[in-house]
């Protein structure tokens, strides 16, 4: 059964999401992936997912706007969420005219991101936090963006999200 909108767990939901890139080097064989994580405040996992952007994501940090772009697509309004990279955020902060410039390599993904937010990407400031990447064990206790520190249930919750972006790649 699948749970309600107004269910205490979904309220309170922690959206994590990542990107991935493999063979990078090689433009022929590049494939991204991205994943999708969903806990409570409290640590359960109510939901995850991993998927493969549409063939013009060709870096990790474009299939990473294409997750977040997924998650906005997902949700009425846009839920707390946490992203490892960090040009998001500056992104966002600029503006939708700024993120889908023309000039803007990843113009196109920022255009569906403005659609699914009444077209104010700036509206994403109170949403989107950014977090140390998962690779750091060492990043536990570290500040996110918010000013709020890392826990145990953001550090795994970002491993998983990253094993799922990358076995999407």
């Amino acid at each position: 059964q699948a749970p309600r909108q107004d269910d205490p767990l979904l309220q309170d939901a922690v959206w994590y999401f990542d990107g991935s890139m493999f063979d990078g080097r090689w433009k022929v064989f590049r494939a991204t992936g991205f994943g999708i994580v969903v806990t409570s405040v409290d640590g359960h996992l109510l939901g995850f997912g991993r998927g493969s952007p549409p063939a013009w994501c060709r870096t990790a940090a474009a299939a990473e706007a294409w997750a977040l772009h997924i998650v906005l697509d997902l949700c009425p309004f846009p839920p707390a969420m946490r992203t490892d990279c960090l040009p998001l955020l500056p992104t966002a902060e600029a503006g939708t005219a700024s993120a889908s410039a023309a000039n803007k390599q990843r113009a196109r993904v920022w255009r569906l991101i403005a659609g699914s937010l009444a077209g104010d990407v700036t509206s994403l400031s109170q949403a989107l936090v950014w977090m140390p990447a998962p690779n750091a064990q060492y990043s536990l206790g570290k500040k996110l963006s918010s000013g709020a520190r890392l826990t145990v249930v953001d550090w795994r919750a970002n491993r998983l999200v990253d094993a799922l972006a990358k076995s999407a790649s």
